[in-house]
């Protein structure tokens, strides 16, 4: 069936949950529906407070109906993969086997891995990826930027818990929870690390009033944790544009010429620029003559000071670099092919080895438009938690001549609760 749109649709520039904003309703909706005054922040509950209430129950509708009207990212889901068919039968557009996806309306394949034997093999995004080695601690920031020289997210490494922001990655243990704070850092969700680092809130990454994880997203390799890939949620392969860079800083001396004393010359490179104070733009490392003596491609101004080496390859002893490239092999003809309606991917020319726990996929989801009957249910669900928390009847006035606040509560959910299931989606399989 084809996406159908509506007049009547519900639609919400900007959600802000703090602001009573919703996906599928708002604060003003719901006081309407319970014909109080608008919401503030000196009202019991507060804007916030409702905002909260209303990201609640978005869940509970997306789990009713099974599927999801707001942009949801699902993580890693696994899959075991059936052969339907003989691999002869992909030669006109068939394919071998399917998985049917947990959510339906897909609109990005973020990441698809398939079991090759002995590795997980990426089919789809484009992605970047950053392995950490022993000398780690020495990576100072990783950078994600637009294509076409655009809007750049850095994420500064933190050995001081203390002095932890959201905004910053913890190095301060291993090469696995080091990347496990990068991978909630540029997914900007609450951190597994957080009993380590004492986190207390999702983690935060704005540039430009833009948002990290509106464009990239993180996660660990499988087999042994070592590496973070970075997939671009641009459409297609658009992301294949995007730019990864790894800097370090050192403390070094100049002399007023092109040659520079480090600290360590092992953890730099040929080709890295270098940046700070009594540094043109744009210079680079030409040369590495001693362990602890580099040439640069213009001359520094004397002093001492600490300067920051970018590469996009990588930091040796510190860290390896992957650049984007486009894994996608998406098509009726290619690896696989997609149906975004039903949340069904079909495999062609690329496919698993092995049956069980064979796939691994990421995606985007959501249909993109939110149908009145759901802004009407999730505005009455809203109303009657908010009716079901007026304990001392405070909000909710309560007289003789109209219906009890327990009746209003039943009311509001069943009616709910009957358009919900009215628009429940089934899944065939074939």
């Amino acid at each position: 069936m084809g996406i159908t749109t509506s007049p009547s649709d519900y639609t919400e520039i900007n959600p802000n949950y703090t602001q009573g904003r919703g996906f599928y309703t708002n604060a003003t909706e719901v006081a309407n529906m319970l014909q109080i005054p608008a919401f503030s922040v000196s009202t019991y509950p507060t804007l916030a407070q409702v905002g909260n209430i209303i990201k609640r129950v978005e869940g509970i509708v997306d789990d009713k109906v099974k599927r999801s009207f707001r942009p949801i990212l699902t993580k890693q889901e696994f899959h075991s993969f059936e052969y339907r068919n003989s691999p002869g039968y992909t030669l006109y557009g068939g394919y071998v086997g399917f998985v049917q996806l947990t959510k339906m309306k897909v609109r990005k394949v973020v990441s698809l891995q398939v079991w090759n034997g002995s590795n997980y093999l990426e089919i789809a995004s484009a992605q970047a990826g950053i392995t950490l080695q022993d000398n780690f601690r020495d990576l100072k920031s990783i950078i994600l930027q637009l294509p076409n020289s655009g809007v750049s997210f850095t994420m500064n490494a933190e050995n001081d818990i203390t002095n932890l922001g959201n905004d910053e990655f913890c190095n301060t243990f291993g090469i696995k929870t080091t990347n496990s704070e990068i991978e909630a850092l540029v997914n900007e969700e609450y951190p597994k690390t957080s009993q380590f680092t004492n986190a207390s809130a999702a983690k935060e990454l704005t540039s430009s009033n833009l948002s990290i994880s509106d464009f990239f997203f993180a996660q660990k390799d499988t087999q042994d944790g070592t590496t973070v890939f970075f997939s671009s949620l641009l459409s297609g392969d658009d992301g294949t544009d995007c730019v990864i860079k790894v800097t370090t800083e050192q403390s070094c001396t100049a002399n007023g010429s092109s040659t520079l004393t480090v600290v360590d010359s092992s953890k730099l490179a040929v080709g890295m620029e270098v940046s700070g104070t009594g540094i043109s733009s744009g210079t680079t490392i030409t040369s590495i003559t001693n362990p602890t003596t580099i040439v640069l491609s213009a001359s520094a101004s004397a002093g001492t000071n600490t300067l920051t080496f970018t590469s996009g390859t990588g930091i040796p002893t510190v860290c390896s670099v992957t650049p984007f490239t486009d894994k996608e092999t998406h098509g009726r003809l290619k690896d696989y092919w997609l149906l975004n309606e039903e949340g069904r991917i079909f495999f062609l020319q690329e496919y698993p080895y092995h049956p069980n726990n064979s796939i691994i996929v990421s995606y985007l989801a959501g249909s993109g438009r939110v149908p009145s009957a759901i802004h009407e249910a999730t505005t009455k669900m809203v109303a009657a938690e908010i009716i079901r928390h007026d304990d001392q009847s405070i909000l909710i006035a309560e007289t003789g001549a109209n219906i009890s606040t327990k009746e209003k509560y039943d009311i509001l959910r069943n009616e709910a609760m009957a358009i919900l299931k009215g628009k429940a989606d089934l899944v065939y399989l074939l």
